[in-house]
């Protein structure tokens, strides 16, 4: 079962954003998610505190003027922590560094793959700390802190996985802060429903692309050739390999599933081709176009 935060129907980029005007936010790990939350949420009018492993990275920052501190002392402000690091980072946080955080402070992550992790953030947690797993659906090609970019949030879904253990109000300041972003719809789901649905409409886009390009009819002059179909199919193929591997290995037998279904789809194609049978080949078109439109009715 899936719930919905209500989605409004005025300028959602323009969504009055006084409640985190001056308010103090840390962002850890600045690569592109990271960079593009501290771009956004200056603009928003908060107090970014940026923290990345890499100080040179973190400098870059406050040079850009996306964030406003790189002190980790000032982690201690921040009322809202968002984690835009691998599982394994987030952890490793908890575990060497909540003490830097501000007692009573609310987290928050954008980890792609959630099932089987709450255990683990709970367990490090310190007494009146609240964590709300979240997963916005945005991004862009390649990785770093170069390719941030804040307008990334707009119109995005920012999918909210809340425990029994979130309070009610904290989980409402997280959704709050999507919408602040520019996100569109803020549903809440299990971490099981969430990695389901993640397979499907990222894992499994992910995989699609990056075969494309790995494809043996792959030629260096075939970019001569392309048009926007292949340069939409192949746009994720630009991706971070590390960060993937991960990906796709914690939520593997979702993504395995996933592509027997696609691969299930794709012999139907074939087999319409192989007799010749028009009429099925439009009829399984017309199917495609018909969810596109059920599912992205503005798309």
């Amino acid at each position: 079962m899936v719930s919905y935060e209500p989605c409004y129907h005025y300028n959602r980029w323009m969504i009055m954003n006084s409640d985190f005007k001056n308010r103090p936010v840390a962002v850890i790990g600045l690569g592109l998610m990271g960079g593009s939350f501290a771009e956004r949420l200056t603009e928003l009018g908060c107090f970014v505190i940026g923290f990345n492993r890499t100080v040179e990275t973190a400098e870059r920052a406050l040079t850009m003027g996306i964030v406003k501190s790189v002190d980790p002392e000032d982690l201690k402000k921040a009322e809202i922590v968002i984690f835009c690091t691998p599982v394994k980072g987030t952890l490793a946080f908890l575990r060497d560094h909540a003490d830097w955080l501000k007692a009573g402070a609310i987290l928050t992550d954008i980890a792609g793959v959630k099932d089987h992790t709450w255990p683990l953030i709970r367990e490090l947690l310190p007494p009146g700390m609240d964590f709300v797993q979240a997963h916005p659906m945005c991004g862009r090609e390649g990785a770093g802190l170069s390719q941030a970019d804040g307008t990334i949030f707009r119109d995005c879904n920012y999918v909210l996985i809340p425990e029994k253990e979130n309070k009610p109000e904290n989980l409402a300041l997280i959704a709050a802060l999507a919408r602040a972003l520019g996100a569109w719809h803020v549903p809440q789901v299990t971490s099981e429903a969430h990695d389901r649905f993640i397979a499907y409409t990222s894992g499994l886009p992910h995989a699609v692309a990056v075969s494309l390009m790995n494809s043996e009819s792959y030629e260096k002059d075939t970019g001569m050739f392309i048009g926007g179909s292949f340069m939409d199919a192949t746009r994720v193929a630009d991706i971070n390999g590390r960060l993937w591997t991960s990906l796709f290995l914690s939520n593997r037998d979702k993504i395995l599933a996933e592509m027997d279904s696609f691969q299930e789809s794709l012999c139907k194609i074939r087999k319409a081709l192989e007799t010749e049978d028009a009429e099925a080949l439009c009829e399984f078109f017309t199917e495609a176009k018909r969810r596109r439109r059920e599912m992205i009715p503005h798309g």
